[in-house]
């Protein structure tokens, strides 16, 4: 094994250029509990950003950038009406019981990844609704897009907390949210749907190729 190989990783090199969430999510996601994983540099680098800065972490940059200039950085409180909407949702509370069980059966890997399905199903429900088209021609409709994104990306919030807490604790910041438990989930009312959300920051930095 050598380092100039890449098939050594400093983690203390990695924390100092990435942070330790990107890192442990990284370890956890690849490597079984008890068993052996193929560890690497470019494995580290396709994670970290096919999952958390291209996926999630951009996720969220687009959607808190568009509430900041569309909705005076107000998340809007609108019922939901549609069959996708609720959905995208529901979806995520009916999977509950099967997250918690392989959190229980320390399956650590197999539960990043069913989040990161998610996450990536989030993106596709922002994608397709577009609610920078809809905000000329159907506020309403907008609105509830917004409303359904920004309690989606609390959820995915809340189920990678124990994986990313430092990240998780950025998202609940610019959200205003002070604490959370598994089952707010099912919980919009933890949202402040009258106050600003704070100052956007990146979640997640891309790793380059040097």
């Amino acid at each position: 094994m050598s380092k100039s190989l890449g098939n050594i990783l400093d983690p203390l090199e990695i924390i100092k250029r990435f942070g330790i969430d990107p890192l442990r999510y990284y370890l956890i996601k690849e490597v079984s509990l008890g068993n052996d994983g193929n560890v690497s540099m470019e494995n580290l680098k396709n994670c970290i950003n096919n999952d958390l800065a291209n996926n999630f972490g951009n996720l969220c940059q687009r959607v808190f950038t568009f509430l900041e200039k569309n909705c005076s950085k107000k998340i809007p409180k609108v019922p939901l009406s549609e069959k996708r909407d609720k959905e995208i949702i529901d979806k995520t509370i009916n999977h509950l019981p099967n997250l918690v069980g392989l959190m229980e059966k320390q399956e650590l890997n197999l539960y990043i990844k069913q989040v990161v399905d998610l996450s990536f199903e989030a993106n596709k429900y922002f994608n397709d609704l577009q609610p920078w088209s809809l905000r000329k021609k159907d506020t309403k409709r907008m609105n509830q897009v917004l409303y359904t994104i920004i309690n989606q990306i609390k959820n995915i919030a809340i189920l990678l907390s124990p994986i990313i807490p430092e990240s998780s604790e950025k998202i609940f910041k610019i959200l205003n949210i002070k604490s959370v438990k598994l089952s707010d989930i099912k919980n919009d009312k933890i949202l402040d749907f009258n106050k600003p959300i704070n100052r956007i920051s990146i979640l997640f930095k891309k790793i380059e190729d040097k």
